[in-house]
């Protein structure tokens, strides 16, 4: 129940191979068929599965990494449980390239579970769809992922795609809930349980997804680039409680400096994409300052309900200054440490995370 891979791999074809053998690969983020396993690991990549199987960084077992120095690190090991020294394989993933290069993989696999369903909970307003994650979690229904879609990334994703979606001409938002099992009778009571639960909460409707609803919230980011070239992926995280305390300041922000925004979520894990789109024809310079200051007023308020910036995406380069600029100084003097131990001639992605002089 493992594998070992080179970081070429694509995660699709991990994830297609593991399923021949009855096996899961439960890493599953929205760009599985073209992203790689090592990009995976080095950016800890999030996605769907999250809320029960945790992000890239709980699906490893071990990593073979070269060293700035030129040292072969075999990090970690096939083991349930391990307290012999320092966590290594944890520290190269979501390192974003800056420790070392990954060169190999050993990822664990899961049984796969024969019994899904997934279910659109359809709902009228934003606040209603972001109170039911902590009710599914707190009702013991164990769900594999809970998105959320708004009703203009339902809209901007329909047109794209050329799709008529049951309530999106009503302005309804989407929340999709997948739940896996290995009973069929847990399964159809986890079903009911749920249908009951997003009714009390004032689902208008629900319905089982087909395989058009996977398509359009996967689509999404296509669906994005579309309208303009020039967007930007928001990724903050913030503890499942204060969702809609963040959410409901996004429409200010829109506002004050007229962006055009769509979002979606996992809201499972309290995972905020919000999309603002040049939908004005912005010049790259334009474009760039407006999202600066944007993110100027946007991360403090995330970090002050107890978030972070990204929960899956990284900081990069995009977000190198705001990242220095919201992260308490003790914590990026540990950063820059690290770096400059593992990499002392700043030969590995110099001016990502963190800038080193």
């Amino acid at each position: 129940m493992y594998a070992v891979c080179q970081t070429g791999v694509i995660t699709g074809d991990l994830q297609r191979e593991a399923a021949k053998h009855g096996l899961l690969y439960a890493g599953d983020p929205s760009s599985a068929d073209s992203s790689m396993i090592g990009g995976n690991v080095a950016n800890n990549a999030g996605g769907n599965k999250a809320v029960k199987y945790g992000t890239t960084r709980n699906q490893i077992y071990s990593l073979k990494v070269v060293t700035p120095t030129g040292d072969i690190l075999d990090a970690g090991a096939r083991l349930k449980k391990c307290s012999t020294g320092l966590c290594l394989e944890q520290l190269f993933a979501g390192s974003e390239g800056v420790l070392g290069i990954i060169t190999e993989v050993t990822v664990k696999l899961r049984p796969m579970p024969p019994y899904t369903f997934n279910m659109v909970c359809v709902f009228k307003t934003d606040e209603e769809a972001f109170a039911l994650p902590n009710k599914i979690l707190k009702a013991g229904i164990d769900p594999t992922s809970i998105e959320f879609m708004d009703n203009e990334a339902l809209r901007m994703t329909c047109k794209f795609l050329d799709m008529k979606m049951p309530h999106v001409d009503e302005g309804c938002d989407y929340v999709i809930v997948t739940v896996e099992s290995f009973s069929e009778d847990d399964s159809d009571r986890k079903m009911e349980q749920l249908c009951d639960l997003a009714e009390e909460n004032g689902s208008i409707d629900e319905f089982e997804a087909d395989k058009r609803i996977w398509k359009l919230r996967k689509q999404f980011a296509e669906a994005a680039r579309d309208v303009d070239k020039m967007f930007q992926t928001e990724d903050f995280v913030v503890p499942l409680d204060k969702i809609p305390d963040i959410t409901k300041q996004i429409p200010e922000l829109r506002e004050k400096y007229d962006l055009y925004c769509v979002t979606v979520a996992h809201i499972g894990d309290g995972n905020i994409h919000v999309l603002p789109l040049n939908a004005k024809g912005l010049s790259p310079e334009e474009w760039f300052e407006k999202i600066k200051a944007f993110h100027r007023d946007l991360f403090p308020r995330v970090y002050a309900l107890g978030g972070k910036m990204s929960g899956e995406h990284g900081v990069g380069f995009k977000k190198l200054e705001e990242f220095a600029l919201c992260t308490p100084e003790a914590e990026l003097n540990v950063i820059k440490a690290i770096k400059k131990a593992l990499d002392p001639n700043n030969i590995m992605n110099p001016g990502k995370l963190v800038q080193i002089c």
